[in-house]
């Protein structure tokens, strides 16, 4: 696990008062981008997945991440 998938464990902590114990994975973007994109694995069949990406430096897509746990 990276610093940026401890991160957003630890916002999903903060905001819903439990851990998440499913899948997540941040990558970086392909060519031409220099953002992140979040995979968050539900285990739900109807919702099995959440994708989440932005063309942000870590920081800003750290902060935009958090605004939308906040948003969903």
């Amino acid at each position: 696990m990276n610093s940026m998938e401890k991160a957003v464990l630890d916002m999903i902590e903060k905001r819903y008062k439990r851990k998440y114990v499913g899948g997540i994975k941040i990558t970086k973007l392909g060519l031409g981008w220099a953002g992140y994109k979040l995979q968050l694995d539900l285990g739900n069949k109807d919702h099995p997945m959440i994708e989440i990406a932005a063309d942000l430096e870590a920081e800003d897509f750290l902060k935009f991440i958090e605004q939308e746990l906040i948003s969903r």
